[in-house]
């Protein structure tokens, strides 16, 4: 099996089986060997902020001299990304500060062992089941010394909750999404993500929600684990612009490329870990964390992508995650003042997503939205998204424009653009890889 039959045939899975449960992972599992019962793990769970967690404390402990594993989703780019290992080199063409992607040939081989195995199965696993099954068996062939399992979707009957009692959980902050299949409000999805909470593992979680907290802690009281909740009011900030910032928390001196309020409490709920895991036995010196969270790059969590005016990208898909890229745009630029920069957003949505509050918020600062499609079969018609966009926000945003597939609509908020102003692609990660490929190679604008 070729790399593309390997992949189509992952795709061609179902992404959600009708029945919740663990039954199938843990059965294909016991056919390979069950190598997650012979590794180590942080399980990171929660809505918003798993990806970029789960990368700061993955490049903590490479720095600490830890072979990790560090498995995510969604993938931005290429669909390798879910599944990589740290490397010794910081950086090289083929890693992300210092992990690299699985390798085509080992994804295939991979895929065609594991496939041999579901041929026996009564029913096939879903897409994820089958990649999560696939991350456990590189990283043990691999011999990860500690893995960083970032959660799916949910938790209780995500299909990373197959894994022993992990050195520690940490839930990020947690907000309304995913509806249709966690819950109608943050306790009922609190209470469903703490579901990866287990006896035997202590407990990071990033706090700001009594909803959610009461529910956390309520689990960590049957299980027996220690809760522990960062004191956000302790981050002392030295800097915090578009270049970066400089903060101090629990008494690490942290320079960070990453920018934003959130990626400052996301470090902190990382120091919070770190501590947890040193408690657990793992030797990890202050300059692991120190240059661990520097050199973290996440790609689309606000990323830069150009300058003259500044581009960004960002996969805000949920008003709480629009929130706090708001936050940072307003935290950093004054905005909808005479004479400062204007905001362009290039908008894109997946149309079953809270799409009114997040344009509610989006109109905070944006003085033109331009909406565009993205490349998804779920994607809202650019067409309705503008009718949305101008019910919403058409009193308090000076332009909003169709703007077609992404490329037009990037091409259309640079040519609107100067060069003091900021465009925002945003909206979607799934468009992410749209915008990161228009910016791969240099464009000739208007």
């Amino acid at each position: 099996m070729n790399i593309k039959e390997a992949l189509d045939y992952v795709h061609g899975l179902r992404w959600m089986s009708k029945k919740l449960g663990l039954t199938k992972t843990i059965e294909l599992l016991d056919r390979l060997g069950n190598p997650e019962k012979k590794l180590k793990f942080v399980h990171i769970g929660g809505t918003n902020g798993k990806g970029s967690t789960s990368a700061m404390l993955g490049g903590i402990l490479r720095k600490a001299g830890y072979k990790v594993g560090l498995f995510t989703s969604p993938f931005i780019m290429r669909f390798n990304e879910r599944i990589m290992i740290s490397t010794e080199e910081d950086y090289r063409e083929d890693s992300l500060f210092g992990f690299r992607e699985i390798p085509d040939e080992d994804l295939a081989e991979l895929v065609t062992r594991v496939k041999s195995a579901i041929d026996g199965m009564d029913e096939p696993p879903s897409e994820f089941e089958v990649v999560t099954v696939i991350g456990l068996l590189y990283f043990y062939e691999q011999k990860c010394d500690i893995v960083v399992l970032e959660v799916g979707m949910g938790g209780e009957f995500d299909a990373t909750n197959v894994i022993p009692a992990p050195l520690a959980t940490v839930l990020v902050n947690i907000g309304l999404d995913h509806m249709q299949y966690l819950g109608n409000t943050v306790a009922e999805i609190a209470r469903t993500k703490s579901g990866i909470i287990k006896k035997g593992s202590d407990v990071v979680f990033y706090g700001e929600s009594e909803e959610a907290e009461r529910e956390i802690a309520k689990r960590c009281e049957e299980t027996g684990s220690k809760l522990v909740i960062p004191d956000f009011d302790r981050i002392l900030v030295s800097r915090a612009d578009l270049g970066g910032q400089h903060f101090n928390y629990g008494g690490y001196d942290i320079d960070m490329s990453m920018i934003g309020a959130y990626q400052r409490k996301n470090a902190a709920v990382v120091i919070e870990t770190v501590g947890l895991l040193k408690a657990a036995g793992l030797e990890i010196g202050e300059d692991a964390v120190i240059s661990g969270i520097r050199n973290t790059k996440w790609i689309a969590r606000l990323e830069k992508l150009g300058e003259d005016p500044l581009v960004f990208v960002d996969g805000s898909h949920n008003p709480q995650g629009m929130r706090a890229t708001i936050d940072t745009i307003k935290s950093c630029v004054k905005v909808k003042i005479p004479g400062s920069p204007r905001i362009i957003c290039v908008f894109g949505v997946m149309a079953d997503k809270d799409v009114e509050g997040i344009l509610e918020i989006m109109a905070e600062a944006a003085s033109e939205i331009i909406c565009v499609q993205p490349l998804y079969p779920r994607a809202m018609k650019y067409e309705d998204l503008t009718r949305k966009a101008k019910e919403i926000c058409g009193e308090k945003v000076e332009s909003i424009l169709p703007g077609g597939n992404v490329p037009e609509g990037i091409k259309m908020g640079l040519d609107h653009a100067g060069k003091k102003d900021i465009v925002l692609c945003l909206g979607s990660l799934y468009m992410a890889s749209e915008v990161r490929n228009f910016f791969a190679e240099p464009k000739e604008h208007n």
